[in-house]
């Protein structure tokens, strides 16, 4: 029942209310006198032919003729409803009958400016009637349109969402078979880690927004997992500034950057370092990214090996956080920084 007196219908109810209660007194407010023998039930019955017209207007001719561009035969339907509601005085306007008599206390001259009063009305119902059919008509467009919009977007997000996981998982396992291969005490560890990692995945990711310290915590753990497989000459930093409580933040948002540096900013035979940062300012998150930069690896090779990730949470960003965010991808000679501001909402806000 709630759901059915919505506010929009609430207000196209009385809309068509205070229409219909005003129209019997129309007359009388263009004709600036009571006329005689006035009452509000005899002058609400012409009001019942004028719902006719409004009502076979607004549900059959609008939507049937009108709707399929069939104008010139609305119009002759239209113009035909109009006569035959008023048959006594279109059959005097045509010349096929005689004039109705005049009301006792009713001069000629007041019969002519009353029926076209009458004729005025006529043509305002039609007027009003047509135009609330047919802004309802754009309102129901309109709502269908967001509707299929939002459809659109929430198919393409979880798309987007699903290559992360895989993704990802290829990446973990590769990881934790060369601890394997190399019989490393470590790989009870990493393979805890992973399970702790999956767990996050499967069941608390699924939200569209979770509370930015889990999503934190799940950074860290994968940071965890690297540094069981790599050696102890690569540096690897993870810094945290401010208060995480409250905040929310679409889930699986910020892992593919620091994959990225991991797969592509770690090299055996160079000095590697990756440097991660996290920073909370009110409700602003500053997230940076910052690794080694070997020149041997063709830049196109690293944004085709890459791509999957970063151009991934790209089109996440840009549905999700539209004009709300700031990416800043910079590669430099021998480092490749990226840096991203994101306005996060707060916990109270309903989730989207």
């Amino acid at each position: 029942m709630a759901r059915f007196f919505t506010r929009q219908r609430l207000l196209h109810i009385l809309v068509h209310l205070v229409f219909w209660v005003s129209l019997p007194f129309l007359p009388w407010a263009i004709l600036q006198q009571q006329p005689p023998h006035f009452s509000f039930w005899r002058a609400f019955t012409p009001v019942l032919r004028m719902a006719v017209l409004f009502y076979l207007n607004y549900w059959v001719l609008i939507p049937r003729l009108l709707a399929r561009r069939r104008v010139a035969l609305y119009g002759l339907a239209v113009l035909a409803l109009m006569l035959l509601l008023h048959l006594p005085m279109s059959l005097h306007w045509l010349g096929l009958g005689t004039p109705p008599p005049p009301r006792p206390g009713g001069t000629l001259a007041g019969r002519q400016q009353f029926q076209a009063v009458i004729i005025l009305i006529t043509v305002l119902v039609w007027m009003v009637s047509s135009g609330l059919r047919i802004t309802s008509e754009w309102f129901e467009n309109e709502r269908v349109r967001r509707q299929m919009h939002h459809d659109k977007l929430t198919a393409e997000l979880s798309f987007l969402k699903s290559q992360v996981s895989p993704h990802f998982l290829f990446n973990t396992l590769n990881n934790i078979y060369s601890l394997a291969q190399l019989r490393s005490d470590d790989t009870p560890e990493a393979i805890l880690k992973l399970s702790q990692l999956m767990r996050y995945m499967l069941y608390e990711a699924n939200d569209p927004r979770v509370p930015l310290e889990q999503e934190v915590e799940y950074l860290r753990n994968y940071v965890d997992l690297q540094r069981l497989r790599l050696a102890d000459d690569v540096a690897i930093e993870f810094s945290q500034e401010g208060n995480l409580a409250g905040k929310l933040i679409e889930p699986m948002l910020l892992i593919p950057f620091v994959e990225n540096a991991f797969k592509h900013g770690v090299s055996y035979q160079h000095t590697s370092f990756i440097h991660i940062s996290l920073r909370v300012l009110g409700d602003e998150l500053l997230f940076r990214v910052q690794n080694r930069r070997f020149p041997q690896l063709p830049s196109l090779t690293a944004a085709r090996d890459s791509g999957i990730g970063v151009q991934n949470v790209t089109q996440r960003l840009r549905l999700l956080y539209p004009d709300r965010h700031l990416l800043h991808i910079e590669p430099t000679a021998d480092e490749y920084i990226v840096t991203l501001t994101l306005a996060l909402p707060h916990a109270t806000l309903p989730v989207s």
